[in-house]
């Protein structure tokens, strides 16, 4: 979906770019353009972002311990 009508950035360019090391609105201005016309959109971008940013770490992290790694063994 568009999160930057006027630059036509979508939510996966700004995925895309959280993946790349983006951790700011000011990174994505610069890389993408977003927040550069208007600038309404600058708030849901940085929600985008940090979704991005949050599923990346949470990624990480569940991919370090096998399932049911902590679970207490029954009997």
């Amino acid at each position: 979906m568009y999160v930057c009508i006027c630059q036509g950035v979508t939510d996966r360019e700004i995925r895309e770019a959280a993946g790349r090391g983006a951790r700011s609105v000011r990174d994505l201005k610069r890389e993408l353009g977003v927040a550069t016309g208007c600038g309404s959109c600058a708030c849901f971008a940085r929600e985008v972002l940090e979704s991005a940013r949050g599923e990346s770490a949470d990624a990480g992290f569940a991919g370090a311990f096998p399932a049911g790694a902590y679970l207490k063994p029954e009997g």
